[in-house]
């Protein structure tokens, strides 16, 4: 395995999180990455040793910006649109490789396609989070079910997703998104 740093590696990566943003997952083949990449695709899996790693390690990438900033969600204040804010705006990152794309849609694309362990990993990790904000907001929203909150907050992350096509320049604003988010929370 080659090191994270090596730039041949990095410009399979950046041809593969391509795709994903201009084509979708359907589209990620190992001849075609190697294509958008200017290389050959065996090199994918020289490389990565299979295309499974090849997309956990663009997960991994994408995601991990996003853990960071999730990092500080017990140190905003109790706060409705604090919390809410803290949540929201890592989903609205760029993507790894690419800044006119976002990674949600990037980990959208390979939750939907990858193996089984990847899509239960990055499930692990957004359901963990969830599990974060939903417990910073309940004592907050005391008249809410946690069904009732659990459900505005699937709503909210869909909005975050945004519509398709997902692989586009974000339109969506970050306080925009924020506002919708608290008017879905505090109104019954």
């Amino acid at each position: 395995m080659q090191p994270a740093s090596d730039p041949t590696r990095d410009r399979l990566l950046q041809a593969a999180e391509r795709i994903l943003l201009d084509h979708g997952a359907s589209a990620l083949t190992v001849r075609r990455i190697g294509a958008v990449a200017g290389l050959n695709g065996t090199l994918v899996t020289y490389h990565f040793g299979s295309m499974a790693q090849l997309e956990g390690e663009l997960a991994r990438r994408n995601l991990q910006p996003m853990e960071t900033a999730w990092q500080q969600l017990e140190q905003v204040p109790d706060d409705i649109e604090a919390i809410v804010r803290a949540w929201l705006l890592p989903l609205l990152l760029p993507a790894a490789f690419h800044a006119d794309g976002r990674a949600l849609p990037v980990l959208d694309e390979l939750a939907a396609h990858a193996r089984k362990e990847l899509r239960e990993d990055m499930m692990r990790a957004m359901r963990a989070v969830a599990i974060r904000v939903t417990a910073r907001l309940q004592p907050l929203l005391p008249d809410m079910t946690s069904a009732t909150l659990a459900a505005r907050l699937r709503f909210i992350a869909g909005a975050a997703l945004g519509p398709p096509p997902r692989g586009q320049p974000s339109q969506i604003d970050g306080d925009q998104l924020v506002a919708f988010a608290k008017a879905a929370l505090v109104s019954f």
